[in-house]
């Protein structure tokens, strides 16, 4: 173990957890007479330079700079198969750009909160179950990203989909430090769920502009020592050559990045992480101009690991101490799922070394305190207070949140603990959002549809999706769609999901008005559907909050 790194961990641990009690107590001050919402989107008064920090830790997490540098050391896949992370980023611009303004105007405070409008309460829960567990999956996943390790003795060939591994785990701490992946997974999870809980939405912000700066510092200065290490050769002249970092174009997986590429793009904007931060901010301007240059600082953050899988993919590994100098490169052990961590630890000083690890830890904690807040977010708004306890007090639902954000963090470490290829976990849930949230999200905003085309368009989503097959479960594709694996099929089953939404709701409007469909057979109850917004919290009887 290396105590030193050890040392530094521990230290990053406590300034973290000081900086979110103290934003926590700071800003009790800013408390009003809805401590519910105070918690899930503040006093709507972030400013533009802490919005812009918290949005872009948010989103860089450590799954991302992991998964970038792994991408861009895998041979066949490089450079140019990193079409994930930058869609994942352009997301960013178009929930501030294109959504913001109307869920501003409408005092929405979660992402389900335009579906409750349109669908009810009850359909609204099975949006938000999705999004629960998408969140506690991918946050198991992260904080792999810290304490999961395969070692090369038992190391096995991690699938990639479209640059995107399985496993978003680094192993960073365990590689790095040498501590436990249990103790670093549980460590992570126990600071992170501590300050969340005690400051909410306030105290997330606050650390995420110290994470953020963290980040910024290892990744800038780790990337120049480890690209001038006298291992690593010229990652320009690298760039090019065969099986090179820039990666391998085949025609024949055109469909497939395509895909990826709209799926990590819209499927990413139904999400309370964006517009928890774009709902929080001061003005409607500031959330347009934050989610722009959020996108663009988002994407800047991932140079840095881009040029860390060149120098993996450059270096010269019998003049490292990885496995003592024998020359086996993690490629060849099909470790290229460490490429950050071992680039870190091997190619750069240990006072470096502590910075870049710090980075990647930062980057995981920022991304779990956000999934945590958001889990606890919509759980108790738009499931608690809206099915279970519509007159639940805001004191009630405040404390509800806050034992969401705890069973939450349980959660989520005892999934990076437990199961090994939870990712596989992610991407389909990822599948859902993009399928099923995002054109409904899109509906309930932005057009006049219902529950009966919503279902209608879940069943024709769940054909579609599941006739395409998934090599990810072995599930054979029972449909023949042209060009068998390399057709978009997440993208056919969205449309389809989308159009058949539109087309029933509409339909089923128009023999409603006309009472050609009686309404007694209304079993959804859609002509008496109120057209006020839901706004449950603004129901709620007023308490006061004490910390």
């Amino acid at each position: 173990m290396d105590v030193v790194m050890l040392i530094s961990i521990i230290l990053f641990y406590i300034i973290i957890a000081v900086a979110g009690i103290w934003a926590a107590r700071i800003t009790r001050n800013r408390q009003s007479q809805k401590p519910a919402e105070n918690m899930i989107v503040g006093a709507k008064d972030i400013g533009l330079g802490v919005g812009i920090c918290t949005m872009t830790a948010t989103w860089i997490g450590g799954g991302a700079l992991n998964g970038t540098a792994e991408s861009v050391y895998t041979p066949g896949v490089g450079l140019i198969w990193c079409v994930a992370p930058v869609s994942f980023g352009c997301s960013l611009m178009i929930s501030g750009c294109f959504f913001t303004g109307k869920m501003r105007r409408k005092n929405y405070l979660t992402v389900f909160d335009p579906i409750c409008d349109s669908l009810g309460e009850k359909l609204t829960v099975l949006y938000v179950f999705i999004e629960i567990f998408q969140n506690i999956v991918y946050t198991g996943a992260i904080l792999n990203a810290l304490g999961k390790y395969y070692r090369p003795n038992k190391s096995f060939q991690v699938p990639t989909v479209s640059g995107i591994s399985i496993l978003f785990a680094g192993g960073t701490i365990e590689v790095v430090v040498g501590l436990s992946r249990e103790a670093s997974i549980v460590s992570s999870a126990a600071v992170v769920t501590i300050y969340t809980l005690l400051g909410g939405f306030y105290a997330v912000a606050y650390t995420d502009v110290i994470e953020l700066g963290f980040m910024v510092a290892g990744l800038v200065i780790a990337t120049p020592f480890a690209i001038s290490n006298e291992a690593v050769s010229s990652i320009s002249e690298s760039f090019s050559r065969e099986g090179g970092w820039s990666g391998t174009w085949d025609p024949n997986t055109a469909g497939s990045y395509v895909d990826t590429a709209l799926s990590t793009l819209l499927g990413a904007v139904p999400m309370q992480v964006v517009f928890q931060r774009l709902l929080a901010i001061d003005t409607t301007s500031n959330a347009k101009i934050m989610s722009v240059l959020g996108t663009i600082f988002s994407i800047l953050l991932l140079i840095p690991p881009v040029l860390i899988g060149a120098v993996a993919s450059s270096t010269n590994w019998t003049l490292t101490d990885y496995l003592n100098g024998t020359g086996v490169s993690p490629a060849d052990l099909g470790n290229t799922i460490q490429t950050l961590p071992i680039v870190i630890r091997y190619l750069t000083p240990t006072a470096v070394g502590v910075l870049g690890v710090s980075a990647v830890t930062a980057a995981v904690m920022s991304s779990a305190d956000a999934a945590g807040l958001a889990v606890g977010s919509v759980f108790g708004r738009n499931v608690y207070n809206a099915v279970l306890r519509p007159k639940a007090s805001e004191q009630e639902v405040t404390w509800v949140i806050r034992l969401s954000i705890v069973v939450f963090g349980i959660a989520a470490a005892t999934i990076a603990i437990k199961v090994k290829s939870i990712m596989i976990l992610y991407i389909l849930c990822a599948d859902l959002v993009y399928v099923f949230t995002w054109p409904q999200f899109v509906c309930s905003l932005c057009l006049d549809t219902n529950a009966y085309g919503t279902i209608f368009g879940i069943m024709i989503g769940i054909l579609l999706r599941i006739g395409g097959g998934e090599y990810l479960l072995d599930l054979p594709s029972p449909f023949n769609y042209p060009g068998g694996g390399n057709f978009p099929v997440k993208s056919f089953a969205m449309a389809l999901t989308f159009c058949t939404t539109v087309t029933i709701s509409y339909f089923m409007k128009w023999l409603l008005i006309n009472e050609y469909f009686p309404s007694r057979f209304d079993v959804l109850k859609v002509k008496q559907r109120k057209e006020k917004s839901f706004h449950p919290a603004t129901e709620l009887k007023s308490t006061s909050m004490q910390f």
